[in-house]
């Protein structure tokens, strides 16, 4: 895999504490924080063990952000963008400190905020999250002096607001406007009690509500259904964005792993004493690209189709 010395990119997940319900974070279960899910064992990413990090990585761009959590959970989240030099932090943007927003953009650090909306329309994906409290941080970050980015999940029930929510942003001075529209756009939307309240549609295809089954699929997450026949895994071009993006990922328990794909449901963990015998022990993966024994995360997520 990657060597060290050539790595340009961190990504760290600096906490898996959120006050949000995505219904498409794999933190929840559609935006229910059921006791089996990962939403029910938050952590922080050790400050002692960031600093080592920095140590080691003192040339590289830092991203803060998660894949189970938001970086502003971190009770030291001033303290750990101080460490690095070159730092963005991607969060919902209602959670934090308004002193802290005004210090990180003093710091340099940009912000990413996801806002997938207008305060009528925010909340269908961003579950618990509150629109004042969003404003309020960006425009004390924008007024500080911070390099803010506006990202923006394109839904079905979203898109007609998409000319209106640029104008805001410009009007804010969101210096950035990112688009996806991949990935986490169509599924059932549930409440903390488990029932079914919505559902996200695709802006880009017809497709409409269909029959969940809340029990079979609440299952599947602790005991994963063989599927018949398997993929064939040697059937796609593997570009890995680790290799491409010089890039490392570093979970919250502060394990080194290839990327972030392969922290989103953990299968895999590092070997050795050094980072560099660590980054090695993922070689079986490289090894497997575009085999049958291709591993299923490096397929779905860097297969080229």
């Amino acid at each position: 895999m990657l060597d060290l010395s050539k790595v340009t990119h961190l990504h760290i997940e600096l906490s898996t504490h959120c006050n949000a319900r995505c219904p498409q974070c794999p933190r929840n279960f559609n935006g229910w924080n059921h006791p089996i899910m990962p939403a029910n064992n938050p952590k922080h990413f050790d400050l002692t063990k960031l600093a080592e990090l920095a140590k080691q990585f003192k040339n590289c761009e830092i991203l803060f952000n998660g894949n189970h959590g938001d970086p502003m959970m971190h009770p030291d989240v001033v303290e750990c963008a101080s460490l690095f030099d070159n730092v963005s932090i991607g969060t919902n943007g209602s959670i934090g400190t308004l002193n802290s927003y005004m210090q990180l953009a003093q710091q340099g650090v940009e912000m990413i905020f996801s806002i997938d909306g207008l305060e009528d329309t925010n909340h269908i994906y961003r579950q618990d999250v509150i629109w004042r409290n969003i404003i309020s941080r960006a425009e004390m970050f924008i007024n500080s002096g911070g390099h803010a980015t506006w990202k923006f999940i394109i839904f079905r029930h979203n898109v007609n607001q998409l000319l209106e929510v640029r104008k805001l942003a410009n009007k804010m001075g969101f210096r950035r406007f990112e688009l996806v529209s991949a990935g986490r756009d169509y599924g059932p939307i549930m409440n903390d009690k488990g029932e079914i309240i919505n559902w996200l549609l695709s802006a880009d295809d017809k497709r409409e509500a269909e029959e969940y089954d809340i029990d079979f699929n609440l299952k599947i997450q602790t005991d994963p259904v063989e599927r018949f026949p398997k993929p064939n895994f040697s059937d796609r071009s593997i570009t890995c964005e680790t290799l491409k993006n010089k890039s490392i990922y570093f979970n919250v328990d502060g394990e080194v792993l290839p990327c972030c794909y392969h922290g989103v449901h953990q299968h895999i963990h590092p070997i050795g004493t050094t980072l560099q015998e660590q980054m090695d022990s993922f070689k079986f993966l490289e090894n497997g690209w575009e085999t049958p024994k291709c591993d299923e995360t490096c397929y779905e997520s860097c297969g080229g189709k």
